[in-house]
């Protein structure tokens, strides 16, 4: 399977996923979308621990099927449509 961009394409509400970020590795949880919260809408919830981070801090995402092991890191840090400042 292959990591998606956030900024690409966005899981279903409630969808459990792997999720990748630079800072955090790779880990398991349920994507939810709130449109209302006040400092993301994009938010992942971890199943292997008590975090929650958002798509800034894990930018990249994949399916959850349940059957597949912890997958390898992308090749690439962040995405192409990262949103970086300079």
């Amino acid at each position: 399977m292959e990591w998606i961009s956030f900024f690409e394409r966005q899981p279903e509400h409630g969808q459990g996923i792997w999720y990748y970020g630079e800072c955090i590795g790779v880990w398991a949880g349920e994507y939810h979308y709130d449109p209302d919260d006040p400092v993301s809408p994009h938010l992942m919830f971890c199943h292997e621990s008590t975090g929650v981070v958002d798509r800034m801090d894990a930018p990249w995402w994949m399916p959850d099927d349940g059957k597949m092991l912890r997958p390898q890191k992308p090749s690439e840090k962040y995405p192409k449509d990262y949103p970086l400042t300079n």
